[in-house]
């Protein structure tokens, strides 16, 4: 009887550690939520058993272009692109990131993978014509931000409206 409760004491206890493991899911939930402290602390916990995951690096990526650490934010973002290069959010993020630290040129590539590998990307045509716009590409801004329309975007009415004029 003895061993029989030591073992059951075993598997409770395993089960209670296991529980309070945190998880990837948990740490997107926080950054879903907006804990991005937390959140950001609770992906750092998961980088050694997540060092290969493309996903992890991407959302840790996301949470640090929101706390406005876009040097860091690219890092782990260039890896999550690394390990998938058909993630077309990794490239929409890093084009953000990269806008957000004045780096259009680059921003613009990004934008440009994102579309090529999802042709409806309605964020990152508006985005795109943001980055065109600050080019002095006035005309292929208007042409995105009428695409990012057409996928539902009605932020782009008011960016055509206000700087697509004739």
């Amino acid at each position: 009887m003895k061993r029989v409760s030591i073992l059951l004491l075993a598997i409770v206890t395993q089960g209670q550690v296991m529980a309070q493991a945190p998880s990837l899911d948990q740490a997107h939930g926080l950054l879903s939520e907006g804990y991005l402290e937390e959140a950001l602390d609770m992906f750092n916990d998961l980088e050694k058993t997540n060092n290969n995951n493309p996903e992890f690096f991407f959302l840790r990526g996301s949470c640090l272009s929101e706390l406005g650490e876009n040097e860091n934010a690219i890092v782990d973002l260039n890896v999550s692109i690394s390990l998938d290069n058909k993630n077309a959010d990794a490239f929409y993020q890093r084009g953000f990131a990269y806008f957000t630290i004045g780096d259009s040129q680059m921003a613009l590539k990004d934008f440009n993978q994102a579309i090529v590998i999802s042709p409806t990307y309605g964020e990152a045509y508006l985005n795109r014509g943001t980055v065109q716009y600050d080019l002095g590409n006035a005309e292929a801004a208007c042409q995105d931000w009428q695409y990012a329309l057409d996928a539902g975007l009605t932020l782009a009415q008011a960016l055509i409206d206000q700087l697509c004029k004739d």
